[in-house]
């Protein structure tokens, strides 16, 4: 028996069934890029079809941690160490508002824009100490609705940007800000390990598909945030949510989709008053009505 021949006759057996599983493979690689990309694609072009001004994505899929935040008065114990300014501490300790004794001064104007030196002063009393916890905090934005600037906690180089570890410094109309309100979550520390979120395309893609997005809007680009998924007596939870500002008919809004269940988060996770303030004036109001109609 000539082993040889036989051993020859196996190897190329072997080198021709590799090269057919190979073949195999990228046929497929093929097939599946060939059938998901067109839907993406038509998404695409519908928005745009119908006037949606859309930002340019970065389509990064990212390795993301949940996040704890255990419950604290840090803002309570420390506000002693503030100076030039009176402030107090909400029924639960986790809003404080303060009214400053100098006043900041702005160059510019919501309608006009303001200036890189006004955004310069805002982050040095941000980051200066005049500002419990200040260098944990960055700017995020300048939010019309309500006339104040947003600066946002940020954890793992991700803002947490639901409102609930967030300082709001608020403009007047003499061109000076005089108050400012902040929350804190505290420090936070990763749980479990990594998972993957989609990327920014694909929640904006959510949002158009679930009618969130009306025509001629304008998408600006999509931020990956922390948002607080689950609220207890001792602590909370964190989860990574994309957040899509989106300016329509009826101003300027903010978008929120679940960077791993693809779900649209509808409200923020905590209101900027605090719900014991709101509880009671609603207590209030009904205790008037009961008296009226009495």
């Amino acid at each position: 028996m000539d082993f040889k021949k036989i051993e020859n006759i196996f190897l190329v057996t072997f080198l021709l069934l590799n090269i057919y599983l190979l073949v195999s493979y990228f046929n497929r690689s093929d097939i599946q890029q060939a059938t998901s990309t067109p839907d993406q694609v038509n998404l695409i072009r519908e928005m745009q079809q119908i006037g949606i001004e859309l930002p340019m994505f970065v389509e990064e899929k990212r390795e993301i941690y949940y996040v704890q935040a255990d419950s604290n008065d840090l803002l309570e114990k420390n506000v002693d160490k503030l100076e030039n300014q009176a402030g107090s501490i909400g029924d639960d300790g986790t809003l404080y508002t303060s009214i400053l004794s100098d006043p900041i001064e702005l160059q510019g104007n919501p309608e006009e824009g303001f200036t890189e030196g006004d955004y310069e002063k805002l982050d040095s009393f941000i980051s200066n100490g005049s500002v419990l916890f200040g260098e944990e905090y960055d700017f995020l934005r300048y939010d019309r609705s309500q006339n104040r600037f947003v600066y946002i906690q940020k954890v793992e180089e991700i803002p947490v940007a639901d409102g609930t570890s967030e300082i709001s410094l608020f403009y007047g109309g003499d061109g000076n800000i005089i108050s400012y309100q902040q929350t804190y979550a505290g420090p936070m520390i990763p749980q479990g390990a990594t998972q993957p979120t989609i990327t920014d395309r694909q929640a904006v893609e959510v949002l158009f598909t679930n009618n969130e997005i009306s025509s001629n809007s304008v998408i600006s680009k999509p931020i990956l945030t922390y948002y607080r998924t689950l609220h207890l007596e001792d602590l909370s939870m964190y989860g990574p949510v994309w957040y899509v500002p989106i300016e329509d008919t009826n101003g300027e809004r903010i978008l929120r989709v679940d960077a791993l269940e693809r779900t649209i988060i509808k409200e923020p996770a905590t209101p900027l008053v605090p719900e014991e303030e709101e509880t009671e004036e609603t207590e209030d109001e009904n205790s008037e009505a009961d008296e009226g109609e009495e």
